[in-house]
């Protein structure tokens, strides 16, 4: 690798990395055939939500739940300039204590009955996992992981964009 003069230190190699002190889980999947976008999209942001927020220790198990969808619209738009695009429909991502912890209490009684019964509303069935840890780069930390912030938006070392004009 090239010889690089680092602006911050701290991400030199041999520095540690910041990594925040929860495990993400990410899981990806595609809408049932049979429903539109528009269906998949109300039915997981409102019913799915709720029920998973309402199973008996939710809050002990997982510190963030985002759901994120990649509209067909904003898609179609990415591959006309050339972009690969992941052919999945959205993504349920949730911050836990460890994937042991996870497993453990997604397997409860009250996870798989609600949660897992409830996928089949809207998911297709074929789902896809990532997992690991963040290194925060930039950016605040969440306020219940008890990380470390990245570099924030007031840093003096941050150069600002050039005019084109």
């Amino acid at each position: 690798m090239d010889k690089h003069d680092f602006n911050f230190p701290h991400l030199r190699p041999d520095q540690p990395q910041n990594d925040q002190p929860y495990v993400r889980l990410m899981i990806f999947f595609n809408k049932r055939a049979d429903i539109t976008e528009e269906q998949m999209n109300d039915w997981w942001r409102s019913v799915h939500a709720d029920l998973s927020m309402s199973v008996p220790g939710w809050s002990a198990h997982c510190s963030r739940y985002i759901q994120f969808r990649q509209p067909s619209k904003l898609r179609e738009q990415a591959k006309s300039c050339g972009m690969d695009i992941l052919e999945y429909d959205a993504m349920g991502e949730m911050h836990v204590k460890s994937l042991d912890d996870w497993l453990e209490f997604s397997a409860s009684p009250a996870f798989s009955k609600k949660l897992v019964e409830d996928g089949k509303n809207f998911m297709d069935g074929n789902i896809k996992v990532m997992i690991g840890h963040d290194n925060l780069v930039f950016g605040a930390t969440t306020a219940r992981s008890s990380g470390s912030d990245g570099i924030l938006i007031d840093d003096k070392r941050l150069k600002p964009a050039e005019s084109k004009l």
